[in-house]
């Protein structure tokens, strides 16, 4: 096609320009050579970069020649569309100019360079070089015929935002649009293991006395235990293992009377706590009362107390429990203290006379589905890690109502305004989202995670710089979370810096990885990452339909391909101008697919 184009240039100068000097330049103009890098073209970080080599012979370029090469990109989508890079003037060795000059005798070479911005419509398209020669800048000019010197444009790089539908969840905004997001930090928990758990009921005594007084019947902790049992009794994953009453004695007083006190105390405590049971008909509750045996004296609960204690003196009593074993001497010691068994008797012997009630509960496995429907239904029978477990296992609208009442309980985790943020962004509610997260980073300034959400939220607002600014904080913070990681390989990928997204991506297998990979060069490496990669969505499949092209798998490409556009119909369209494929364009099973 250049061959015959040429010789139509001929023959229009020869009768143009007859014997103005410029005939053998159009005679001869096979002989100059054009070299296009890269061709096709390819579109990186925007850009539509292009070098041309244009290499003249010896003894062509004659000496007074002006030469104008005007490079167009021509849409072969729109027709009517072109665009032109910058001209560039070539001169003889004669002429008075200041623009590159090429011998006459020892011919030379000229390198053009320019760069345009990127417009999807030249997708599919066509560089030509328009050229115009005249005898000195100011001889008549005359249009030569357009040479097609490449085709262009390569714009794999920017599926990478599509790549974002394949590795993260799909966003979906409230017009019904699905569009994908930059990679988030959820922070998880393991599922909670079924434990033990203990409720405590402490019944206070006066002295020398077992009856138990009114004001310790009705005092509130009474009803917060009865509660507990309450609770486990609507609650089917938590089962009671039992009740025991352990009662004491403060060592004062003779060892008969306290052994008495001890027995006591331990039946008013059982019959008291027997009957509010009843009342609450537990009945069964009541047959799992046990009595613990205990010593007549609490010693051991007096060493503590006191060891707890500011007292004055505590060391000089501890010292006395040390060097003396028996109950009456350590007695008759400490009472010959007498100001600080003046303040034992107030403020250390009283906590000692009692009884103490105390159940314990085992909790049972429970499937995701029963964590979900007891946060909905009685969320304050949970413990904190349930609850927020139940958030996270949950989905729909019931993720939302179970982060809030989270939330409420314990308003201080920033985990839950964090992961809630999240629910929004992905539901497209991205003001609700940067709400929550702002609330979290109030709670943790500068968290990692909380930023790099943030980053997410700004990405899908449209603000690509502060979302850009924002991974790239959440990185300094010391966040290598590999979702961090892989945000900032996307930007890299935007960027143009292939390698660099590669070294981000680390290990694990994605879309992007796959992308960057090929974009690098490495085909069969993208190949074997995209077979790892588990998703039905169309540009997956439209991926592996691009890599098999570089592989020449002429079969893949036609099944994934396939596919893709049987997923996403509007495939057909991109694919049928990707040059990706600008083999198969004329292939009849091709243009089944596409048209």
């Amino acid at each position: 096609m250049k061959k015959i184009a040429l010789q139509l240039l001929a023959v229009v100068l020869i009768f143009a320009l007859g014997g103005c000097g410029v005939n053998k330049m159009v005679k001869d103009a096979s002989n100059v050579k054009y070299n296009v890098t890269p061709n096709p073209l390819e579109m990186h970080a925007g850009k539509v970069p292009m070098a041309i080599n244009v290499t003249f012979p010896p003894k062509y370029f004659n000496k007074q020649a002006y030469l104008v090469i005007t490079p167009y990109l021509v849409s072969d989508i729109d027709k009517e569309s072109e665009i032109a890079f910058k001209s560039q003037t070539l001169q003889g060795e004669k002429v008075k100019d200041n623009n590159p000059m090429i011998s006459y005798k020892e011919g030379g070479s000229y390198k053009y360079v320019d760069t345009l911005d990127y417009n999807s419509i030249y997708r599919r398209s066509h560089v030509e070089l328009r050229m115009n020669v005249s005898k000195g800048a100011n001889g008549k000019k005359l249009e030569l015929a357009k040479i097609t010197v490449a085709s262009g444009i390569i714009t794999t790089p920017e599926l990478v935002t599509k790549g974002l539908l394949v590795d993260n969840p799909v966003v979906k905004t409230a017009d019904g649009k699905m569009l994908g997001s930059m990679s988030t930090v959820v922070p998880t928990i393991a599922k909670p293991q079924p434990r033990e758990l203990a409720k405590k009921l402490v019944l206070y005594y006066p002295l020398q006395q077992s009856y138990l007084p009114v004001k310790e019947q009705v005092k509130p902790d009474v009803d917060s235990f009865l509660n507990t049992f309450k609770k486990c009794k609507e609650d089917p994953n938590l089962q009671l293992l039992g009740v025991d009453i352990a009662s004491y004695a403060s060592p004062d007083g003779p060892i008969p009377l306290n052994h008495d006190l001890v027995i006591g105390r331990g039946k008013t405590a059982t019959g008291f706590v027997s009957k509010k049971f009843k009342k609450v008909k537990e009945a069964d509750v009541a047959n799992a009362i046990q009595r613990a045996t205990t010593p007549d004296e609490d010693w051991d609960g007096f060493k503590a107390l006191v060891e707890n204690s500011n007292i004055k003196d505590k060391d000089l009593i501890l010292r006395v429990l040390q060097m003396y074993s028996d109950p009456n001497v350590r007695e008759q010691e400490i009472k010959k203290m007498a100001e600080v068994y003046e303040v034992l008797k107030k403020d250390i012997l009283p906590k000692l006379r009692r009884a103490e009630i105390q159940a314990k509960f085992k909790s049972v496995e429970r499937t995701d589905e029963q964590y979900v429907d007891v946060a909905k239904n009685n969320p304050d029978i949970l413990s904190q890690e349930e609850l927020f477990y139940a958030a996270q296992v949950a989905t729909g609208a019931d993720k939302e109502a179970i982060y809030k009442k989270y939330i409420e309980m314990y308003p201080n985790d920033w985990r839950a305004y964090n992961n809630l943020a999240v629910y929004y962004l992905e539901n497209g509610q991205f003001d609700n989202a940067e709400a929550q997260l702002l609330k979290a980073n109030e709670i943790d300034a500068n968290n990692p995670s909380v930023i790099n959400n943030l980053g997410a939220v700004y990405w899908m607002k449209g603000d690509y710089q502060k979302a850009k600014e924002y991974f790239e904080k959440a990185a300094n913070l010391g966040g290598s979370n590999e979702n961090i990681n892989y945000n900032l390989g996307v930007i890299a990928i935007m960027e143009g810096d292939y390698q660099k997204a590669l070294d981000l991506f680390g290990a694990r297998p994605t879309f992007n990885k796959a992308l960057a990979q090929l974009l690098t060069g490495d085909a069969q490496g993208a190949e074997n990452t995209i077979n790892q990669v588990k998703s039905e969505c169309a540009y997956n499949y439209y991926l592996k339909a691009v890599i098999a092209a570089r592989l020449d798998k002429a079969d893949d490409v036609y099944s994934n391909l396939q596919k893709a556009v049987a997923k996403k119909a509007d495939l057909k369209e991109y694919a049928k101008n990707d040059l990706e494929f600008r083999k198969y364009f004329d292939e009849d099973q091709f243009k089944a697919i596409v048209e």
